[in-house]
């Protein structure tokens, strides 16, 4: 009898609007490819070698910073959405959130002395940082040019999904840009 999974990974972008008495500034990340992310588990080599989405999502960021220079860098965070604890299946299942990983990278060259931090697991808040960035040439910040790609794998680095119970399985994950001052 053949299993068949099936993840469905939504992509939720909080973007930030920051307002205060003497500052004016802006955070805004823009889903310009990719929010929905389905891994499709239809063979015995998936289940144990996993599957990866190379570049299956691409954000812009935007940053700016018009108050005068109280803006440091800014960093990017993920979770799971509303600290859900596990990705649950229709049938009642779920699986642990590390068995999906995901990474930034720069997706255009214009991040080059931003600092990555490669493959994340899926965690409940606060999140892992997959990349931050200090450099003063990244702010301001406009999503036509300051763009990352996520990339995401399920079923590889915390081991793999053969023996899991057959069902189809979501979650939805946020990405949050954070300001740093």
């Amino acid at each position: 009898m053949s299993k068949v999974y099936s993840f469905l990974l939504v992509i939720y972008c909080a973007g930030i609007h920051l307002v205060g008495f003497s500052q004016d500034n802006t955070a805004r990340l823009t889903t310009l490819i990719g929010s929905h992310i389905e891994f499709n588990f239809n063979s015995i080599d998936k289940y144990r070698n996993g599957i990866r989405i190379q570049d299956g999502t691409t954000l812009g960021i935007s940053m700016t910073d018009l108050s005068g220079g109280t803006l440091t860098g800014w960093h990017i965070d993920m979770q799971s959405f509303l600290s859900q604890p596990t990705i649950v299946g229709g049938g009642g299942n779920s699986l642990p959130l590390n068995v999906i990983q995901v990474e930034a990278t720069d997706a255009n060259g214009n991040l080059a002395t931003a600092f990555f931090n490669g493959l994340q697991d899926l965690s409940i808040t606060p999140g892992n940082e997959l990349m931050n960035t200090v450099d003063p040439a990244h702010i301001p910040a406009n999503s036509s040019t300051h763009q990352i790609n996520l990339s995401y794998e399920c079923g590889i680095a915390n081991g793999s999904l053969l023996g899991s119970t057959a069902d189809y399985y979501t979650i939805e994950v946020e990405i949050i840009l954070i300001p740093d001052f």
